[in-house]
Parts: C-alpha cells; sequence; structure tokens
C-alpha cells in the first residue's frame, strides 16, 4: 500500500494543507509529530484537525517524530516501514523565528529537510518531495541586483539577505534540489506572508499581518504608509499546493503560492476603521517611534519582536526594497489544473472577517494607549 507523508501537520499552514491532502484520494497519510509517544501524537493531530474543521481524520496516522534528531527521532522500524511505504512527502514544517540567527535555525530547518531526503531515497525507488519554502528567500534580491524574479531564479544567501530564517530555507533548498541525483523528484513552493481563512477569516499566531494590525490599535493609529506584500490566505496556499503537487509537470518545478499581484496592507487599517476603531495617520517613522514606546504592550511587542521584519513591512527600511515577486508560471499550472481553483480575493470582505476573527472580546477591552 502506498501512502505519503506530512510534516507541519500541527501549524498553521500544514493542518490546512493535511485538509487540502484529505480531499484526494490519498489510501493514507502519515503525519510527523513531535511528541512524547504515540499517544500524545495522536491527541495533537487530532486536536488540529478538528480546528480546521475535521473532525474524523480516518486516514491520518500520526507519528511521534522530531526533525532535530537523526533518523527524525524514529526506531529504525518505523523508519524502515515508512521508507516502503511512502511515495510521496511533502514537508511543511519548520522552526519560524524571524530573528533567530542561522545557526539556531539550521539543525531543523536544514537537517531536518536533508533526513527526509534520506528517507525518501532509503527505499531506493522515485519519491516526490514537496517542500515547502518561502518568498523571502528573495528578500534582499533586489540589493543583490534583481528588480524582478520568477519561479525559475535560483534563490541564494545574496538574494535571501542575512536574517537566519530565509538563509536556512536557501540551504534547505538546495538540499532538496540535490535530492533529484539520487532519484527524487522534488518539487519547491514558496509562500509570501499567509493569513487568516478565505472563508472564516480565521488566523493564528503564526500570521504575521496580525502584529501590525493589533499594533494599531494599541497605539491608536497606523502608518501613511505600508508595503503591499506578496500574500494570499492559508487555505488557498494549502489547496494550490495540493492541488499543483498532482499536476503532470509538477516535478522539478518551484511555485510561487502568492496572488498574482501584492496586496495592500493598508486594507487592513480600512477595515480596522469600519470596525469602529478611531485610527490617526501618522508618518512611518514616527509611527514606529511611537509604537516602541510602547513596546511592552502585550499587543505591540510581537511586532517589536519581528524586528528588521516588521520595519520592512512598513517600508522604513529603504534600504532593504522588495522585488517584484512574480507567480505568472504558477497561476497559468493552476488555470490549466483540475480543478481549477476557486478565485477568492483578498478585498474588502475578507478583511472584514480577518478583523473579526482576529479581534476577540479579550482584546477589544483593552485600553488604547494615550498618545
Amino acid at each position: 500500500m502506498t501512502a505519503i507523508l506530512l510534516t507541519g501537520v500541527t501549524g498553521s499552514l500544514g493542518g490546512h494543507l493535511a485538509a487540502a491532502l484529505l480531499a484526494q484520494p490519498h489510501p493514507v497519510i502519515y503525519c510527523l509529530v513531535r511528541a512524547t509517544g504515540p499517544a500524545a501524537a495522536d491527541r495533537r493531530l487530532r486536536e488540529r484537525m478538528a480546528e480546521v474543521g475535521v473532525d474524523d481524520p480516518q486516514r491520518l496516522i500520526a507519528v511521534p517524530a522530531d526533525l532535530d534528531r537523526p533518523g527524525l527521532g524514529m526506531p529504525p522500524k518505523v523508519w524502515n516501514d515508512l521508507a516502503e511505504r511512502v511515495s510521496r512527502i511533502y514537508h511543511s514544517a519548520a522552526s519560524v523565528h524571524m530573528t533567530a540567527p542561522y545557526h539556531d535555525l539550521a539543525p531543523s530547518n536544514v537537517g531536518g529537510t536533508r533526513a527526509l531526503v534520506e528517507l525518501a531515497t532509503a527505499a531506493g525507488r522515485p519519491v516526490g518531495f514537496h517542500f515547502v519554502s518561502t518568498i523571502a528567500v528573495f528578500a534582499d534580491a533586489a540589493r543583490a541586483g534583481l528588480s524582478r524574479v520568477d519561479e525559475m531564479t535560483p534563490p541564494s544567501m545574496a538574494t535571501s539577505g542575512h536574517l537566519g530564517y530565509p538563509r536556512s530555507k536557501v540551504a534547505a533548498e538546495r538540499v532538496v534540489t540535490r535530492a533529484a541525483e539520487r532519484g527524487v523528484t522534488a518539487t519547491i513552493y514558496r509562500p509570501g506572508l499567509v493569513t487568516g481563512h478565505s472563508g472564516t477569516g480565521g488566523t493564528s499566531t503564526s500570521d504575521l499581518l496580525m502584529p501590525l494590525l493589533r499594533a494599531a490599535v494599541a497605539v491608536g493609529a497606523v502608518p501613511e504608509r505600508v508595503e503591499a506584500v506578496p500574500m494570499d490566505a492559508v487555505d488557498q496556499v494549502a489547496g494550490n499546493l495540493a492541488r499543483l503537487s498532482v499536476g503532470p509537470s509538477a516535478a522539478g518545478r518551484a511555485y510561487h503560492l502568492v496572488k498574482p499581484q501584492p496586496v495592500a496592507l493598508t486594507h487592513g487599517f480600512d477595515a480596522l476603521r469600519r470596525a469602529g476603531y478611531p485610527l490617526d495617520s501618522l508618518p512611518g517613522p514616527v509611527w514606529w517611534e511611537r509604537a516602541t514606546e510602547r513596546a511592552t504592550h502585550p499587543d505591540v511587542a510581537p511586532l517589536i519582536q519581528m524586528g528588521k521584519i516588521g520595519r520592512r513591512m512598513l517600508g522604513l527600511e529603504p534600504a532593504y526594497p522588495m522585488p517584484e515577486i512574480s507567480a505568472e508560471h504558477t497561476w497559468a499550472a493552476l488555470r490549466a489544473a483540475e480543478p481549477a481553483p476557486p478565485s477568492v480575493p483578498l478585498d474588502d470582505a475578507f478583511f472584514d472577517r480577518l478583523i473579526a476573527y482576529g479581534f476577540s472580546q479579550a482584546i477589544r477591552e483593552r485600553p488604547i494607549l494615550t498618545r
């Protein structure tokens, strides 16, 4: 019996990817879960699937594992059984810390990828390897001389810049690409900013947009200008990834899982105002100064802790401009897919749903800081 293997199922994107893969006729999906044992792994898996609306994940099997450990922390028998059964691997798990240095992230993000490649080659037959990277591998492409990048542009340490997380993803992409020499058919997927569910607005702690929106409410003002960023809703990213992965020409390709055009984050500020939050407009540097003065506030601290990533979203790092990110080849493949993906715009209605979900009553009752 063939099967597929999925990592990162307890994360935001990984949980939605599991739901999208369940919609396909896979016999069984083995889900690697960081846990102390099978019972704990199964409990974490079922709790996460309930959160994404899958109440009876019968075809999902939790497997305790640890990407940081040799052999993924699995007993040899489990490793060998998976190597014999698995025909496709979807690697969505990662250590995501936007300010951590490379050497802190490499054991999980690079070493874990290398271990999964070893698993893919253990059976001595072709295995599809679907790797979730990030658009951030091109965060410094403009400074490296590339004003525009597309799915065929090779990322490098120069295009990723000095931040540890995108550098670890460049290194992991290299591991995956080299695996083709060992019979692994590799496909790379690069999401941009992954935000809430397109239908419900449901978001998570990994949504980098929410710290900006919550900080704006806490400060009582918004920056006059923010960047338009490559992004998409989490369920759209997961569904498009699953759809592309079974396409006839997926092997050896890279895809950019973002909307065809970058999305202006001012839509989020407009939605806050429609929700009743009184927000002034301030020049970006002035707004950031006020935010840093309130860095201990629980709704401001997450944005400040994002460091340069937060400042780049606000256009406050002019020495680090983002290149134009093309997803033309990705959307051509999606339009040719069967079935074609639904068109769900990130419009005013979407941002209204995002605000309604992301701002709980507890957040509403927190005092807005005096200016």
